[in-house]
């Protein structure tokens, strides 16, 4: 009995090493252990390391999911924009409320992936996203986010919750047709919850996405291991707020309507037109409503607070911005984007701060649709392929003393703003580059220019700031140290 049990574990054994060894001609990369590949999972930094001794192209595998990185900008370039990769992998699906797992413009793929994104980046031109009749709308949210960071007069405080709605009350406006109060409580519990996740979880909390079988873990496994409690509750207060506007929305009368008043509408209306082919669904509407809630919070909102944090961290910077301002815009009036052309440091700050804080170390996932090839190495079919923004956008071929925060690489001898075309990976490249960057873009600019012209931001007396940073679930953030909003006179 006991050789016929060590006769199978040496089979199992073989069997697995033969299931996991590395495809042939496939890029080089470290030795993986049979069933779990290599644990643990790796963050921007240690990728480097794995570039160091590999080179510009690696490949790893943890649990069941093959992966390539990719560290050269050029190579990311080249390999984003080739349709084969503009695939998603499998592990993300479990955690979207399209009900058939392949709606939504995040982690779908396929000929639905390409309906929703056209769908939506012709639903949010419509609503004036990069156009300046979007202007009006950002101007009152940095008024309402200037206005209550004044309520601190001046006391330490963490980064404000008003970083979140300000951001989120533009694209909800596009996306719902309404906005938040600045100190709302519906966002601030969802910020709790999603803040909880992220306080709580550990490397561990990703494991299920790697190894599928753990998955069929009892429940009050999973909650103590990965703290799925947190992801269900964060989840499902989502869902809520999602279906509520849905609700709300199918309460009218959307035929009636001459033309769509936000994207939701629109959508409605496009379910209503019916047809064999119709890609318009539910689940899909409310994916895409939770991917556009993410990404109208999220990435401005994580990108303000980097923006308070430099300008207390670099003190002669900020002093600098404020001055260009003050000779350029009167203090009685209001940083405009037809001032923009005029202030050539503002920009250089917040495309510096882009690199800088590179807040995706590793940047979402893409997967190859079929057999394919990059340098001349084999990718077989549902790869991951992962680009490392952290090793781009701190890579010395492209950035001298790429650590160092220098907005001054983005301007030329005479100050006039050089837009980098190469070495930042800050929206995505190819295929999958963000469809909303121009409205972040607008949106870093006139939030980040009414923090500059109203507020001092200084670190509290006596405690000094570094540039030491945290990864919360795969965003790269300063540490939440308090600040000062001193309001200027």
């Amino acid at each position: 009995m006991f050789l016929e049990i060590i006769l199978t574990l040496v089979l199992l054994l073989l069997f697995l090493i033969v299931r996991d060894r590395r495809p042939a001609n496939m890029p080089p990369g470290p030795w993986e252990v049979p069933f779990l590949g290599r644990v643990p999972l790796l963050l921007g930094t240690d990728a480097q390391k794995l570039r160091e001794k590999y080179g510009d192209i690696v490949t790893m595998r943890t649990g069941s999911l093959r992966c390539v990185l990719l560290f050269d900008f050029k190579t990311c370039k080249e390999v984003l924009g080739r349709a084969e990769f503009a695939g998603r992998p499998d592990v993300f699906r479990d955690i979207t409320l399209d009900d058939q797992k392949t709606g939504g413009i995040i982690v779908s793929q396929g000929t639905q992936w390409t309906h929703e994104r056209r769908f939506v980046l012709r639903s949010l031109r419509n609503l004036g996203m990069g156009k300046s009749r979007l202007e009006e709308a950002i101007m009152l949210e940095a008024k309402e986010l200037v206005d209550d960071i004044r309520k601190y007069e001046g006391r330490p405080t963490t980064f404000p919750n008003s970083f979140i709605t300000c951001s989120l009350n533009i694209v909800w406006q596009m996306v719902a047709g309404r906005r938040y109060d600045i100190n709302s409580l519906e966002v601030d519990k969802l910020y709790k919850a999603n803040k909880a996740l992220q306080d709580t979880a550990t490397p561990l909390f990703f494991l299920p996405m790697f190894f599928p079988w753990m998955r069929k873990l009892p429940k009050f496994v999973r909650n103590l291991l990965f703290k799925e409690r947190l992801l269900d509750d964060f989840i499902k207060y989502r869902q809520q707020m999602v279906n509520e506007t849905i609700e709300e929305h199918e309460r009218r009368d959307v035929d009636a309507l001459d033309h769509a008043e936000d994207l939701i509408t629109a959508y409605l209306q496009g379910m209503k037109e019916g047809g064999p082919d119709n890609l318009f669904r539910k689940g899909s509407l409310m994916q895409v409503i939770a991917d556009l809630f993410s990404a109208g919070s999220d990435t401005v909102s994580s990108s303000l607070k980097w923006v308070a944090f430099l300008l207390a961290r670099y003190p002669d910077v900020a002093e600098r911005l404020r001055q260009q301002i003050d000779d350029v815009v009167p203090r009685d009036e209001t940083v405009s984007l037809l001032h923009k052309p005029k202030l050539p440091l503002l920009e250089a700050f917040i495309t510096e701060m882009l690199r800088f804080s590179s807040l995706l170390e590793l940047n979402l996932q893409h997967s190859a649709l079929q057999d394919t090839s990059i340098l001349g190495y084999f990718i077989p079919k549902d790869t991951s392929i992962t680009v490392c923004n952290y090793s781009i956008h701190f890579d010395p071929q492209y950035w001298r003393h790429p650590h160092e925060f220098l907005p001054d690489r983005f301007l030329d001898p005479a100050g006039n703003f050089v837009a980098p075309r190469e070495g930042i990976f800050a929206f995505g490249l190819g295929k999958r580059q963000c469809v909303g960057e121009a409205l972040a873009r607008m949106e870093l600019f006139l939030f980040t220019a009414a923090l500059v012209q109203n507020f001092d931001i200084r670190a509290p007396r006596g405690v000094t700031l570094t540039d030491e940073t945290v990864n919360r679930m795969g965003v790269r953030c300063p540490l939440d140290k308090q600040l000062c909003y001193v309001p200027r006179g």
